[in-house]
Parts: C-alpha cells; structure tokens; sequence
C-alpha cells in the first residue's frame, strides 16, 4: 500500500493573479503558506477485478475511461497505469467542497505522487504541481490559478510568481522562498486564527467570472488585480521585515478589494468582518474565491476573537504550518 499526503494552503496576499487569464499577460504572485491539514491519498493492488474508488462518493469502474471522478481517471492516463486490480482512498482534514484552502489542487498532487510512487517512478514537487496545473487547467478546463498546486506540493511559506508568458521567456512559474526570521514564524503562529464559517461555495463559478471579465479586458476588473498584485508584494515586504501588525492590517485592504471585484458578498460574513475589528481582531478576510470556507484573522486579542466569534457560531480550526510539502507517509 502507498499513502501519500499534501498539505493545504492559507494565502496571505495575491490570490486571484493566478488565473492564466491574468498571469499569461501581467504576471501573477501569491503569497501563500502551507499549513498541517492535509489531503490524504492511499492506493492498494486489489485481489479482485475492477477499480475501487472510495472519496466522497464510491465507485467501481471497469477501466480506467469508465470512471466519473475526472481528476482521478485523467490522473492515471497521465502516469499510464492500466492496473485493473487497483484501490484507491481518499480523506482530508477538513471538508472537500468550498473550504477555500486549495483541497482539489492538493488532491491532484497527492494523487499524481501515489500514482507515481505505485509505479516505482521518482517524482519531484515542482513536476507534480505542473502536471496537476495540467490536469486541472488545460485538461479539465476549470477556472482556477495555480497557487494551490504549487503551494501544495511545495510546502513553506513562499512567494509564488507566475510570469508572463512570452517567446523570449516561457518560464511559467518561479519560486522565491521568504526569509523569515523564526520570531516572524512564530509571531504569525501565535496570532492567525483560522474559522470554519460552515458555508461552501463554488470556487469554480466566482473564478470563472474573474476569467471571462479579464479576458474582456474589463478594465476596472484588470486594475482591481493589478491593485491585489501589488498587495501580495505588500505581504512579502512586511512579512519579511516583521512588520505583523501591518500585514494584519493589509488583510482588510485584501476584503476591501474582493468586494471591489465581487460587490455581492455574503451580508453575514461583511458583518462579521467589520464586527471583527472591534472585537479583538487587527485585519481578517475569507480564504480562497470567497463566500465561504474559512476566516482567516490576524488577532491583538486572541480571547476576545474567540470569545466573538464563539457568539457567531463559528468554530476554530487550530494549525500550524508545513515545511515538508507532498510526502510519501507509507
């Protein structure tokens, strides 16, 4: 049996400029960090005939054109394995569907290095992200950017940059590692707070709105994510100087932009935001597309954050963060 895990991501700037409609043209970067709730992925030769599948569904499928679940069928063409005995197990730390903390693209890494490691083949986690960006971008055609897989398969606290794509200069993806110092670390640990607002939402219909209004070269919508860009930079530059309680602060300019870009947010989750701010809390925004998933908050007051948010019924998810990326457990 081969398990494998892919930890999932909170992003702290830049989220959204890298969507190849935005990136190919302008550059895009992320700020992103990887934290101990993880994507798990087990796969077993099976005694009888068939491929098993068990994640949020069951099921059993001849071969591997007859299986329904996408990332998974089109997963195995791409290793090449035509095992017909063959199990495969999926379960995460936190639910699968709208959570916000790039499950589907940690998913499609855990999977690509079970598959590979089941195939006795080395695999490195700058390939695993390219292919699952395959996978889910060009083969699949969802809207999405390409952070989760990246941040998923690379683990750290990193800056992700998505350079423009041009003949002199077709690299897609560079990684700059921050440097931060351990009280930097530590500092962030001991004051982000994450809670799970219980509401899912579809990354894919919020996404693929960004896409078509960049792709009609909106302009107000472009300047928008030109705008978030250049607050991504902000992070790293304040992240990188320990300056916490202004990246706290940026959290709001990032809320701020969102509802520029998607004005029908969520009325309970703004008031939530806003309440925030006078109850323990220096900034705070939802992670990933919005409209749900998890609260992300940089706190003064952790007691007091607690204490409010307890009232709204929100619960608290504890983490901390990952440093080894997509590992082969067993």
């Amino acid at each position: 049996m081969i398990i494998t895990r892919a930890p999932l991501r909170i992003t702290f700037g830049g989220g959204g400029t890298d969507l190849p409609s935005y990136s190919d043209k302008y550059g895009g970067l992320c700020v992103a960090a990887a934290i101990d709730k993880y994507v798990y992925v087990a796969i077993n030769h099976s005694f009888t005939k068939g491929i098993k599948l068990r994640y949020s569904e069951e099921e059993n499928a001849d071969s591997v054109d007859d299986i329904k679940h996408p990332i998974i069928r089109e997963a195995l063409k791409k290793v090449g394995i035509k095992d017909d005995q063959l199990e495969i197990v999926s379960v995460a730390d936190v639910p699968s569907n709208g959570a916000g903390l790039g499950n589907s693209g940690a998913f499609t890494v855990a999977l690509l290095h079970a598959l590979y490691e089941y195939s006795g083949v080395e695999s490195q986690s700058t390939v695993l992200a390219r292919e699952a960006c395959n996978i889910n971008i060009n083969i699949l055609k969802r809207a999405q950017g390409k952070q989760d897989e990246y941040a998923c398969a690379l683990g750290g606290i990193s800056c992700l940059q998505f350079p423009a794509i041009t003949e002199k200069e077709p690299i897609s993806f560079i990684n700059s590692t921050l440097y931060l110092s351990s009280k930097t670390i530590l500092n962030l640990q001991k004051n982000l707070m994450l809670f799970y607002t219980g509401l899912s939402h579809s990354s894919h219909d919020i996404l693929n709105h960004q896409k078509q209004e960049t792709l009609k070269n909106n302009n107000l919508f472009i300047k928008n994510l030109h705008k978030l860009k250049r607050l991504g930079i902000r992070a790293v530059e304040y992240l990188e100087t320990n300056n916490l309680d202004l990246f706290g602060e940026l959290l709001n300019e990032q809320w701020e932009n969102k509802e520029q870009r998607m004005p029908n947010q969520n009325t309970h989750l703004s008031n939530i935001h806003y309440d925030l701010l006078y109850n323990g809390a220096i900034g705070s925004k939802i992670i990933g597309a919005g409209e749900g998933g998890f609260f992300m908050v940089y706190a003064k007051d952790k007691e007091k954050v607690r204490t409010y948010m307890k009232k709204t019924g929100l619960e608290e998810s504890h983490f901390n963060f990952d440093f080894e990326g997509c590992k082969r457990i067993v």
